[in-house]
């Protein structure tokens, strides 16, 4: 089975991020690995400075759901994160409860765009920016879920 999951880049906090995320899902913080602990051979790729960044984290918050991340190393990968509206993380919850508070655990220190609430698609839907700067739409439909 093809499987997608979500890579998230951020700036110095990919690893209070994961914690958050785990917080807010549940789940098992699968690996957390940082730049300091590549292999001698390959340190030459990534700048001394860089060692206390996290090279790459993944949280399992359901059976085939894994979210991965990073912290960016702008001279390496020639970027910096910044808050992108291009794209949104959809979660669907199998209760209404648990759609209440995931979106009030993903808002809390961050921007609620959407209040969750009825919308003429879906009985509880609610769209957010986290204090990480990831968009998230929550939503519940009790007709999905019978």
């Amino acid at each position: 089975m093809t499987t997608l999951n979500p890579y998230l880049v951020f700036k110095d906090n990919c690893e209070d991020a994961f914690n958050f995320y785990k917080a807010v899902f549940g789940g098992d913080i699968l690996f957390m690995g940082r730049y300091k602990d590549v292999p001698q051979t390959d340190k030459k790729l990534f700048p001394l400075s860089a060692d206390e960044k996290i090279m790459h984290a993944s949280l399992q918050i359901a059976p085939n759901t894994v979210i991965m991340g990073c912290d960016s190393i702008e001279a390496y990968q020639g970027l910096t994160p910044e808050a992108a509206n291009n794209f949104y993380l959809y979660i669907s919850t199998a209760s209404q409860a648990e759609a209440y508070r995931i979106y009030n655990e993903l808002a809390a220190g961050g921007e609620a765009t959407m209040p969750i609430g009825e919308t003429f698609w879906s009985t509880h839907y609610g769209m957010l920016a986290d204090k990480f700067g990831i968009h998230w739409k929550i939503t519940f439909d009790p007709d999905k879920h019978q």
